[in-house]
């Protein structure tokens, strides 16, 4: 939402708060975080940090808290903030286990492929239901025919809105590659028009559509 330039202390205080995350002191970077909101506060950045250094704490309900803080701020999309959203509210209720995102995050972390795709398949194995890691897994493999199940199984898990317009990106660049560009095409413009498409989805979904177009 913030569109103008960031105030210079605001950003200093942000890049402090980060350096302080990741040497472990978690309670100065909330301090520094809290800090550069009250300076910006339609800055998104500080608030989406917050959680997530609350999440790392094992504070579920002030990370889940905050994260929705950062969906009110960018409602079309902010790194990861819709899928955070989505699983810590299912771990609320009941339908995940709890520190099911914390450790989903561990894919972001690692570099290694194979790590990646062993973490994805664990998570679904145990809660077959979790979309976003079979958005991972499909990602990761190279076989048409299990990355097209791992994304309808994907997408039949009721994903966030970031998740799906990620699944429905890949089928339809699947169905490119294997020659139905027709279906392709309408399944781009139909990521496009959705009200639930976020923004970086449906830049996204323009340039595959106008690449096949252009083909």
């Amino acid at each position: 939402m913030e569109t103008g330039p960031i105030n210079e202390q605001a950003n200093l205080l942000h890049l402090e708060a980060r350096e302080a995350g990741q040497a472990g002191n978690y309670q100065l970077a909330i301090e520094k975080l809290l800090e550069a909101m009250k300076i910006e506060p339609l800055w998104a950045y500080p608030v989406y940090d917050l959680a997530f250094t609350y999440l790392l704490m094992g504070d579920f309900d002030n990370a889940l808290k905050y994260y929705q803080e950062t969906d009110t701020l960018e409602p079309d999309g902010f790194f990861t903030t819709k899928t955070a959203i989505y699983t810590l509210e299912g771990e609320k209720v009941g339908l995940f286990p709890e520190g099911l995102y914390t450790f989903y995050m561990q894919i972001e972390w690692t570099e290694e492929p194979e790590k990646k795709y062993h973490i994805a398949k664990q998570i679904v194995d145990n809660v077959p239901s979790f979309a976003p890691a079979w958005k991972d897994i499909a990602y990761l493999q190279s076989e048409p025919e299990e990355r097209m199940y791992s994304i309808e199984k994907g997408l039949a898990g009721n994903p966030d809105r970031e998740t799906k317009g990620i699944l429905l990106l890949n089928k339809a660049m699947m169905l490119s590659e294997s020659g139905d560009k027709e279906t392709a095409k309408k399944l781009l413009a139909e990521i496009i028009e959705s009200q639930e498409t976020t923004m970086s989805n449906s830049a996204i979904a323009k340039v595959a559509l106008k690449s096949i177009g252009d083909n």
